[in-house]
């Protein structure tokens, strides 16, 4: 899974780069609360979006993160999908997307959800910006959950 993952964001750069669009790259992390009818605990993630370059305010791109508890070892979900994001105002910045988790713990059950996050982009420079939101995905699974979480990410433009 891990090498198809990685192939897929190869492709995705070196097309990038074919084009000549601007290449966003942004490690971001966050921690959260997972909670459904069987769940309900503070979880974490760590990522990586790459999105390239529409226009100066609009992305789109893909998205790689672990979804996780420390606490219990019965949530580990790897979320990968695509998604769009629009920058209002230089600094209000909000994305939706449709990502699959796929469950690391319990194989065969992998559910889909949506992806949006608000929030506020700052720029330091051309090349770098920091970014600071309210993530919430909804998880359609056999009972229904939600992810709310407060996420800091990094861009790095390339």
């Amino acid at each position: 899974m891990k090498k198809i993952t990685v192939l897929l964001v190869l492709v995705f750069l070196t097309s990038a780069f074919s084009y000549g669009q601007t290449i966003l790259i942004r490690p971001d992390a966050g921690i959260g609360y997972l909670f459904a009818d069987d769940i309900g605990e503070w979880t974490t993630y760590y990522g990586l979006k790459i999105h390239l370059s529409a226009n100066e305010f609009q992305r789109y791109g893909i998205i790689v993160n672990h979804l996780f508890s420390p606490i219990n070892d019965q949530v580990s979900y790897l979320c990968t999908g695509l998604m769009i994001e629009q920058v209002l105002f230089n600094y209000f910045n909000m994305g939706i997307g449709t990502i699959g988790y796929i469950n690391l713990v319990q194989i065969g059950e992998n559910p889909f959800g949506l992806y949006t996050h608000l929030g506020f982009e700052y720029k330091f420079s051309k090349c770098f910006s920091i970014v600071a939101s309210y993530r919430s995905d909804f998880i359609f699974r056999r009972h229904f959950a939600m992810y709310n979480a407060f996420q800091l990410g990094l861009n790095i433009q390339l």
